[in-house]
């Protein structure tokens, strides 16, 4: 029997496949029946809390944490109770968290870090949530029905009814061009995105999605609704991502970052014999045609992704190449060179002024991408706010990043625009190669390479060092202050 839309998704879960893992936290496994149960706990606790005379689409919980069962916990609850769930950054500062907090103007925060508050209003109360009494309860059930020898199917559960085209989130966006903004989805939003994903991308029960992206960023929450809608098995784990993990823990789907795959592709144990991977879902930035040849011939199924936090994830993905095809219930139209979009995954507006200011559901919405559309075929120029001028030439960042991944030794790459008395404006490149110790005759062999691949007032004035601090950075955006700061340092602004 098939999901319906205005079921929820852990419940009906629960009545028909009660014993199938819901998710799993390293070595501690949880089925869908107990997953029901600590969400029935769960909003026990939190309705002594909450003020019940408040409409539950104006019940905001913001959450201020990492990853982990706890807030996991907490996004599911929003979409059955059809609360706000709005997660937080942990790493902010504490004036950036304080700025999100009062666009949410929320009574109702819960900090994973209660001693790290800097950020609250002294008339702001904390959530208290006992996660620990939750979880031991749990167990307790477990324990009982084992010693009295009742199996978990007895436990009748009746259906659980919710309302799709209630708000169940707001997420805020990553504020490239400007300050952030806070996209309010509903539940419709998150179950047609995992349809049409699911068409290219199937999820099975017995299946275990690798939750390796963070659920404050939309990739990560639609990771988690992809895979319950599912019936599938979620991992939560605080352990490095090594082929070890993926291994030991047998994960059939993962989304990676350029820099988590170079890192598993230089562990030749790395390959689809060896794992049970059926797809790597990639995104996030560029990724360069060596490592996604390496990929391909180490047997993997792999799927570039363009999405948007307004489009609630996945926009278009590709299968095995690089040409991305539109996903089902996603509309895109080019409008002067600049991406719209529409269809049943876009936002259904934006919070702000202590009200949902809702979008028309036939309206279009510039993503602030530039490209192209040939049918179903989407190609992505760049980031409309990062092209610059000089000389008079359109220079979109993108597209001389991607000539640079394309050389063997360049690991990172991004473009940044610099000052010059001649053009207004020059460019500048910071690069990582894989190896550090030989930077100049690196620049030199790749300005060389560059010379034969971009027209001259497209190649980079300047080569610099990738900033150390940017070394190991899993983000799935590179943060744009850290090289404005650089070049600042350097003169070159």
């Amino acid at each position: 029997m098939a999901l319906l839309i205005n079921h929820c998704p852990v419940r009906w879960h629960a009545i028909y496949h009660s014993h199938l893992t819901a998710l799993q936290y390293d070595q501690q496994s949880i089925t869908y029946q107990q997953l029901d149960q600590l969400l029935c706990a769960l909003q026990e606790q939190l309705l002594t809390q909450i003020d019940l005379n408040t409409q539950p689409s104006m019940i905001r919980l913001a959450c201020v944490a990492s990853n982990s069962i706890e807030l996991l916990l907490m996004q599911l609850l929003c979409v059955r109770t059809g609360w706000l769930f709005c997660p937080l950054n942990p790493r902010f500062t504490a004036t950036e968290i304080a700025q999100r907090l009062a666009v949410l103007n929320t009574p109702y925060c819960w900090i994973e870090n209660a001693q790290a508050t800097d950020f609250l209003s002294a008339s702001l109360p904390q959530l208290q949530i006992d996660f620990e009494l939750l979880l031991s309860n749990l167990h307790q059930q477990a324990s009982y029905s084992i010693t009295t020898n009742i199996p978990s199917s007895a436990v009748k559960l009746a259906p659980l009814l919710i309302e799709p085209e209630q708000a169940c989130n707001i997420i805020f966006t990553s504020g490239s061009s400007g300050f952030p903004k806070a996209i309010v989805h509903n539940y419709r939003n998150h179950f047609f995105s995992a349809q049409g994903s699911q068409m290219l991308i199937p999820l099975a029960p017995q299946d275990h999605n690798l939750l390796s992206l963070p659920l404050f960023h939309i990739g990560g929450y639609a990771t988690v609704l992809r895979t319950i809608i599912a019936g599938a098995c979620i991992h939560l784990t605080t352990a490095p991502l090594t082929v070890a993990l993926l291994q030991q823990h047998r994960i059939t789907h993962l989304s990676l970052v350029s820099t988590q795959l170079i890192r598993l592709l230089a562990d030749s144990l790395f390959n689809a014999k060896q794992c049970s991977i059926k797809h790597v879902l990639l995104g996030g930035s560029a990724f360069s045609e060596a490592h996604l040849a390496a990929l391909a011939a180490r047997g993997f199924h792999y799927h570039l992704s363009y999405g948007s936090t307004e489009m609630a994830s996945q926009v278009a993905t590709s299968e095995n190449s690089s040409q991305l095809q539109v996903l089902p219930y996603r509309e895109i139209k080019i409008h002067k060179g600049e991406i719209y979009i529409a269809g049943k995954t876009r936002f259904i507006g934006y919070f702000q002024d202590n009200a949902i200011h809702k979008i028309a559901a036939e309206e279009w919405v510039a993503s602030g991408d530039l490209g192209t559309l040939n049918k179903h075929q989407l190609s992505i120029i760049g980031r409309k706010d990062r092209q610059f001028i000089s000389g008079g030439e359109n220079i979109q960042p993108e597209e001389i990043e991607r000539v640079c991944l394309q050389y063997s030794r360049v690991k990172q790459a991004y473009i940044c625009p610099t000052k010059d008395q001649q053009y207004g404006q020059r460019i500048a490149l910071f690069v990582l190669f894989s190896d550090s110790t030989q930077f100049d005759l690196d620049c030199q062999q790749l300005k060389h390479y560059l010379g034969q691949q971009l027209i001259g007032y497209k190649q980079p004035d300047h080569y610099l060092a990738w900033p150390l601090q940017l070394a190991n950075n899993q983000a799935l955006k590179v943060p744009k202050q850290v090289f404005t700061d650089s070049l600042s340092k350097q003169g070159l602004t």
